[in-house]
């Protein structure tokens, strides 16, 4: 049998561990018989309450019959656990549907739940748990139609996936922050300023613009100071770098018969290098820290394979560990204290800085996909504690037939949220592809995230009100079914019951007439 979440292989087993906790209770204590004895007083009073006359009393004797007949069949079929539909640990498992990071993943089961659940917590979970005949049937019949539509929609991509692994690229190594911070500082922010007095207007150029981007300039991996001269071609940094070797040739202001343990390599050498360039290391980081960004933008887009393919993994973890400031021009330590140095100081930090702030609608972003994965959760323990109760449904309703329907559309509802939740994935996802056609433009909401955050927060607020809001309305068109099956199954059965009432009501009629007969002669 299948479930719907890891934490479901567990709570189902303890849901129904405690149904027969509880069922056990309410035998040892005699509660489970009262229903019985009600029937009995109900089937004696009504007839007796309207006047015996006739055929009353057979017709009262039937009805009592029909009624435990009733009550019994409810017991055996969705009262008392049967051992011929135990539910085993073995025959449970879940198989989680296929992502970005892993397209074919492993099917958990209680030996193996791929989880914490089972060895950190929710343990000693029994090997098998018998199960009422009728809530069996339920529970199958309902994870077989789950599956069964869900296998019938049509597939969703896994954009939300990307974007959640796009977010954890960030540089952890301080060595690496501190490299990109010395580029940033002697690389880019010479080469942007020189940019920003010039204002070329080239034809290569405006070429670079238009493959790029208008924004290319923005960024410290830039193709125009890269494939312009003048800029990357010519700038250095002003200290040695750290696995770059002396060359003669370039570092022409050391003496070659002393030559330092490390080179200053051309900005242009220094960013794009293949083994040790910067950008090298940056999409190494971000491989590391994000489960192999690099890859999944090829999955998403094989059309960037290559170089944009680096620039779009560099762009990503830059916008989540902007670079600093390094410059000591300003004053001790990087800070200015008072007048025009403070000023400027500000100024240069927090335009610097803007685009790699994470931004409100960042903010709403985690705390979204934060509900998202919670919500089977939330299944999981609903379910647990419906499975738990179901004894107090059962003996309350005094085992009546339409208990059995309410009690199966409740379980059928909830159970029924997962496929509610993959039509909402699949909306979310065909929304992010009409909303980013242009993937290039998909990847700068992470490159600039300020651009892109109303877009951002309808596409969010949209999909928070499908996970939320298909679940409430479809649990209120079950409860309003619901309520019209109980009362459909409650007139079904008035026939049986029909005869006696108006036996009792005849004979009360018939009785009332003869007394007063009497009293006239």
């Amino acid at each position: 049998m299948s479930v719907d979440s890891y934490l479901e292989l567990f709570t189902t087993l303890f849901g129904w561990t405690f149904y027969g906790i509880l069922w056990d209770v309410l035998v040892g204590t005699g509660i489970v018989y009262l229903p019985f004895l009600g029937i009995l007083i109900d089937n004696w009073r009504e007839p007796a309450e309207g006047g015996e006359f006739g055929t009353v009393t057979g017709l009262s004797l039937r009805r009592m019959e029909i009624e435990l007949f009733i009550a019994l069949l409810v017991v055996v079929v969705a009262g008392q656990p049967s051992t011929f539909t135990a539910l085993n640990a073995g025959t449970l498992s879940y198989s989680p549907p296929p992502t970005l990071t892993n397209p074919d993943p492993e099917s958990a089961t209680i030996a193996a739940p791929q989880s914490t659940y089972g060895s950190a917590g929710f343990q000693g979970s029994p090997e098998t748990v018998n199960l009422p005949i009728w809530w069996y049937a339920v529970i199958a019949a309902t994870s077989g139609i789950n599956h069964a539509v869900i296998e019938g929609l049509p597939s969703a991509s896994d954009m939300r996936t990307y974007e959640q692994q796009a977010r954890l690229a960030t540089i952890a190594d301080p060595n690496l922050r501190q490299e990109v911070s010395q580029f940033f500082s002697e690389c880019f922010i010479p080469a942007r300023s020189q940019y920003q007095a010039e204002q070329p207007r080239s034809a290569a150029i405006t070429n670079l613009l238009e493959e790029y981007g208008a924004d290319d300039p923005d960024w410290l991996g830039s193709h125009v100071y890269r494939d312009t001269p003048g800029y990357y071609d010519s700038l250095r940094p002003t200290s040695p770098i750290n696995g770059w070797a002396f060359v003669a040739a370039r570092d022409t202001e050391y003496d070659p018969t002393d030559p330092p343990t490390a080179g200053r390599p051309y900005c242009n050498e220094w960013w794009a290098d293949s083994e040790i360039g910067l950008r090298q290391k940056l999409v190494a980081e971000a491989d590391l820290t994000s489960g192999g960004l690099s890859g999944l933008i090829i999955v998403i887009a094989p059309f960037l394979a290559g170089e944009k393919q680096f620039d779009a993994v560099a762009k990503v973890v830059l916008a989540n560990a902007p670079p600093s400031w390094s410059s000591n021009d300003l004053a001790g330590y990087n800070t200015g204290t008072s007048g025009v140095i403070s000023y400027a100081e500000q100024a240069v930090k927090g335009g610097l800085a803007t685009g790699g702030i994470i931004t409100a609608s960042a903010l709403f972003s985690v705390t979204m996909m934060a509900i998202l994965h919670g919500l089977p959760m939330v299944q999981a323990v609903l379910l647990l504690g419906l499975y738990a109760l179901l004894p107090m449904l059962v003996v309350l309703s005094r085992y009546s037939i339409s208990m059995l329907m309410t009690g199966a559309m409740a379980i059928f509802t909830i159970k029924f949220w997962t496929v509610l939740w993959y039509l909402a994935l699949w909306v979310d996802q065909n929304l992010i592809l009409s909303m980013y056609p242009d993937v290039n433009i998909f990847f700068q909401m992470f490159a600039n995230p300020g651009e892109h955050d109303a877009k951002r927060m309808l596409l969010n607020m949209i999909t928070m009100s499908l996970y939320l809001g298909l679940p409430l309305l479809w649990s209120g068109i079950m409860t309003w079914a619901g309520f019209r099956i109980g009362r459909t199954i409650d007139v079904s059965t008035q026939p049986l019951r029909g005869p006696v009432q108006d036996a009792g009501t005849q004979g009360g009629n018939l009785g009332k007439a003869l007394i007063a007969k009497g009293t006239r002669r």
